[in-house]
């Protein structure tokens, strides 16, 4: 088949499947996957977004990391089974305008009693099934045939064409791999769908999806797309719910069971903004938001603040990442920018503290969050 032939499948793609069950095998290695994260974001010219800290710093060499995921889908109907990785045992069902999903730290949700509420259920490997975005941003190079989950594919090799920053980087390439420079591809030769992907930067593999098996336009029976939450799991109903409402430090503390921390200092051409968020499940905690940003915007931090304690904070992830530092007598977890962002938390005077930044280091990060003070509960005015 001549290149023309590859493209015409690769854009028919979407067109040429009515369901479709498949499960796939998504591995990646860490250190390599931060580091060309980190390098598409020099590309870019992200200002001090990811110099001060060096690419890679705090992820093991030979961190690998693989999971399975399972899909089945028939027109907007999804569903999606995932094992493996840090969000091993999440389960989704998505009937359009309604979805519904478990994981084993937020629990069952759905937004059956307000369907205006979004989510990205079903967008997991959506690219596999529907490559036509590549077509804008990679260049495409026959290398032979294979097989792939027992079907004839096209070998590929494909070339990431220069980006034009006025419509920023493609989100396809960002599900095979951000900050490749070539992929290696197998193109179903009669449905033009992706049964493999791998993402080279440098000549190394740092992410690979592979179809182990797949079948289309299969009936499905009616239980496929029926959610069924865990034994004794209750579906939280999720609504649009009350929005973040500004307050005033003084007021954050006023209003909530636990102690709200502030920085000890800040440039005096900061700016700071203070929210509230009130709980959305029973046993959750009102959440305080802080966000400081310089004037000129090249410094910002944002701070979540919760009860400590409470089953619904974000947990470390993959305990290999963080580190743990002592300073001014706090016992801080800490890691460098991890996709784009430097991290600290601690637990302090019955507080759980989060810290993010896109462009203050990680040692920036402790020195504020080793400070952290109790804000006032009163007015000085």
């Amino acid at each position: 088949m001549a290149l023309g032939g590859l493209l015409s499948v690769l854009h028919d793609a979407q067109g040429s499947v009515r369901s479709v069950q498949a499960c796939y095998r998504v591995w990646h290695h860490k250190r390599r996957s931060h580091d060309a994260f980190v390098a598409d974001l020099e590309r870019r010219e992200r200002k001090g977004s990811v110099h001060s800290y060096g690419a890679g710093r705090g992820v093991p060499e030979s961190d690998e990391e693989e999971e399975t995921v399972r899909i089945w889908r028939e027109g907007e109907k999804v569903r999606v089974e995932q094992h493996g990785g840090q969000r091993d045992g999440y389960y989704a069902v998505a009937v359009p305008p309604l979805w519904w999903m478990w994981d084993e730290r937020m629990g069952a949700r759905s937004n059956e009693n307000d369907p205006s509420v979004g989510n990205h259920v079903g967008q997991e490997l959506e690219i596999m099934l529907d490559p036509t975005a590549l077509l804008s941003c990679l260049r495409f190079r026959l290398t032979g045939n294979s097989e792939v989950a027992g079907r004839a594919t096209f070998s590929v090799r494909a070339t990431v064409r220069p980006v034009d920053d006025r419509f920023g980087a493609s989100m396809g390439l960002g599900a095979l791999g951000t900050g490749g420079d070539c992929y290696e591809l197998a193109v179903d030769r009669e449905r033009g769908v992706l049964l493999a992907a791998t993402a080279f930067r440098n000549g190394e593999r740092f992410r690979i999806l592979r179809a182990l098996s797949i079948g289309f336009d299969e009936p499905f029976g009616p239980e496929v797309f029926r959610f069924q939450p865990p034994e004794g799991e209750k579906v939280e109903l999720i609504h649009g719910g009350p929005l973040p409402r500004p307050v005033t430090l003084v007021e954050a503390q006023q209003q909530t069971p636990f102690t709200v921390l502030m920085p000890d200092s800040v440039p005096a051409t900061w700016q700071v903004q203070c929210r509230l968020v009130e709980p959305r499940r029973p046993h959750s905690s009102i959440q305080v938001g802080l966000s400081y940003r310089s004037t000129d915007g090249h410094e910002s931090i944002h701070i979540t603040q919760t009860a400590a304690g409470v089953p619904d904070r974000p947990g470390l992830g993959n305990q290999a990442d963080w580190e743990t530092v002592t300073q001014a007598g706090r016992t801080i977890k800490t890691r460098p920018a991890r996709w784009g962002q430097a991290q600290a938390r601690f637990e302090d005077q019955g507080t759980y503290v989060n810290l993010m930044s896109d462009n203050l280091t990680r040692d920036q990060l402790v020195d504020i969050a080793a400070k952290m003070r109790p804000a006032r509960d009163t007015s000085e005015i």
